[in-house]
This record gives C-alpha cells, structure tokens and sequence, in this order.
C-alpha cells in the first residue's frame, strides 16, 4: 500500500500479542485481509499495519486465534479529516491564497528588459505603458504584434522587439538599431582636407593629386590631396581621393573645477520606514511623520513577493533607509584626476600617438584649472565630397 493511497484512505497500526500470532497472519491471507509493514518484536509479539476500513475484520479474527491486539496510532483517514475541520480557517485562508495566486497569474505585475544598452529605461516603459504593457495589465488581452508595432513607432532606436509573456512576468526582448556606416559612391568626387593645423611629415596618396609636401605647415581645411586629375588629351576628372598625411600637431586643452568640495561623514544612527505597495497603491506604514531629507542619505530596498520564473504579485514591500551625514568643507584634491581625464580624452580624440605632455596648475579662490599642452604626430587627412 503506497503512501498516498494510505493518507487518503487511512492506515492503522496495530501489536499482536499471543501464543501463535503467526495463526492470525494465516487468518488474514485466507480471509484476504491486506496488512503491510509487519514487525516481528519477539516469538509472541508482532506489529502490521491494515487500513483503516478492516477494523472491523480484523478485530472479530483477533480472538479466533487467540491473539491480543493492541492499537499503536493511525494516519491519514478519519483522523486527518477530523483534523482539518478543527482548522478550517487555515484551509479557508489557503484556498484564498491560492485563489488570489490564480487571478494574480492574469495580470502582469514585473516588466524586464533584455537587451537594453544605450537607451533609457524610462523611456522604454513609457513606450510599452502606451502600448498597453504596464504593472496590472490584463495579460491575456495583450497582443504582441500590436505592442511591437506600437513600440518601434515610439522609438525609432529600436529595430526589433518582442514581448513574451510568462506567469505575471513580462519579458522584453530589445534590439537597439545601430548606426548606419558612411555611405558613398567610388564615382563621387572628393579631396582630402587637414582636420587640424599641424606641419606634414609625410604623405601617402593612394587615389588623387598631392598639393602638399613634408615639412610644409598647413592650416585646418587647407586642401591636402585633389580629387580632380588633369589629362593630356581629356578634360579635367573627378577622383575620390585617399591618402595618409602624418602631421606634427600641437593641442592645448583646460578643465576647470572647483577648489574645494563637501565631505560627507556619518552623523548618526540610521532610520528605517516601510511602506507597502499593492499594484499602483502605496501604504505608507509612518503615517504623515515623513521626515524632511535634508541632511540625510535616501537608500530604497523593494522585496517583491515573487517565485523568480514560477509567479509573481502585486505586493511588494518597501524599505527606506535614512542614514543622516554632515557635510564638511574638505580639500579637492583633483589636480591629478583631471590631469588622466584630460590625457584620455585628448588620446581618444586623435589618430596617432602622443609625442610630449606638459602640464600647468593654477588655483583661484574658487576654481582650480589644469591645462594639458601636447605635441603629437596623427593622421590629419580627411575626406570632403567635391559638390559639383
């Protein structure tokens, strides 16, 4: 006899006590009494378990084989029912629960994006909120195909995206488009310019006509390399030019920020309050006492009551956390900070190498300025369609 069968029907265990308790074993095979579980305890005594519907019988063989019996406990059956109407107001309140887990499964209640690099959140959901998916939207009413199109219309970032709704979870799938590469036609004329001013080291042209040589100095958008070729016996012609000018150029580049800075330091013991969200409504568990945030740091903690993948509800708890702090003037301390930010950045925004760095500090009252002076060698070549 299984488990689950002897929980619903009821098992009990009994101690045979006699002479020949072996008698009553044979007694209950030949009447077809079931029993399982037997227990030999010594030559006069042994343990079975019956279930709960063969009291009867096996209460009127007892004495025919001159057996004692002696009730050790049951389960499941009558005992187990008589148990559950004394506490019907636990089954009563999980029934509710699973009830409210069932009409909770038709809403959604938790939006994830996957995917989502560039672009903000906020946006996001206030796309898909317009298109019908938000916290407490109705899931089987959502149409995928009308969220989609909804969606790349409100943000023309995206290239594709779809919903995949499971349980009151709602999974967003993103593809942010990506930039167009430059587009043009090899038959289109074009010169190559200087980006920069700088003094030509060396000029590599692959398609065009050079005009500058080394050690010539040029200024930004002077013409370095022509896209229109002369002919002997032709009229002039238009050629996209390519070519590689390395030139010796000189950056100057100022960051300015203030002198000094607030320090936060601990002020005190933290503060906790709770707040209860149900769906769009929120219970705020400390009244109207709301302390003022000035002179406080703001930490929010929400716990969602949720089975990640299996379901999720409209509770969640929230934990705000006020830790106090005072501000104290303290020295800024930036000059070697501003110093790498202005080396990375000027790294970042040539195509070459940096040959030299200097730098020059000068503290104010209330600025602090560091200047980066540069010498660096790039490629300064940079192509200009010819408009005709």
């Amino acid at each position: 006899m299984n488990r689950i069968e002897r929980r619903i029907k009821g098992a009990l265990r009994y101690e045979l006590c006699g002479v020949q308790p072996e008698a009553l074993l044979n007694a209950c095979a030949l009447e077809g009494l079931p029993f399982s579980e037997l227990e030999i305890v010594d030559a006069y005594t042994l343990r079975l378990t019956i279930p709960e519907d063969e009291r009867a019988r096996l209460e009127a063989l007892a004495p025919r084989c001159r057996c004692e019996l002696r009730p050790l406990g049951g389960t499941g059956g009558r005992t187990a029912r008589r148990a559950l109407r004394r506490r019907w107001p636990l089954l009563l309140a999980a029934a509710l629960l699973l009830l409210g887990l069932l009409v909770s499964s038709l809403f959604i209640w938790e939006i994830e994006l996957i995917g989502r690099e560039s672009l903000s959140r906020g946006l996001l959901l206030r796309a898909l909120e317009d298109a019908g998916v938000a916290p407490g939207a109705f899931r089987p009413g959502l149409d995928a195909d009308e969220v989609r199109s909804r969606v790349l219309e409100r943000v023309p970032e995206l290239a594709w995206m779809t919903v995949n709704v499971r349980g009151s979870r709602a999974s967003v799938l993103l593809l942010e488009r990506s930039d167009k590469p430059e587009i043009y036609r090899e038959k289109d004329a074009a010169d190559v310019t200087a980006k920069c001013a700088g003094i030509v080291r060396r000029v590599s042209v692959l398609n065009g006509r050079p005009l500058v040589r080394p050690g010539q100095a040029v200024l930004r958008g002077e013409t370095l390399v022509s896209g229109v070729m002369d002919s002997l016996t032709n009229a002039p012609r238009g050629v996209r030019a390519r070519a590689e000018v390395l030139a010796d150029t000189w950056y100057e580049i100022t960051a300015l920020c203030p002198a000094g800075r607030l320090k936060e330091t601990d002020g005190g013991t933290a503060q906790r309050r709770y707040a209860l969200v149900v769906g769009k409504t929120r219970v705020n568990f400390y009244g109207k006492g709301g302390k003022a945030l000035d002179g406080y740091d703001k930490i929010i903690r929400e716990h969602r009551l949720a089975v990640k993948g299996l379901f999720s509800t409209p509770l969640c708890l929230v934990c705000e956390e006020l830790r106090p702090y005072e501000a104290r003037a303290a020295a800024f301390s930036a000059p070697e900070e501003l110093q790498q930010r202005l080396f990375g950045e000027l790294n970042a925004q040539i195509r070459g190498e940096i040959v030299s760095a200097s730098f020059s500090v000068s503290e104010g009252d209330a600025l602090l300025g560091v200047s980066l002076h540069a010498a660096c060698r790039e490629d300064i070549a940079k192509t200009v369609d010819i408009i005709p």
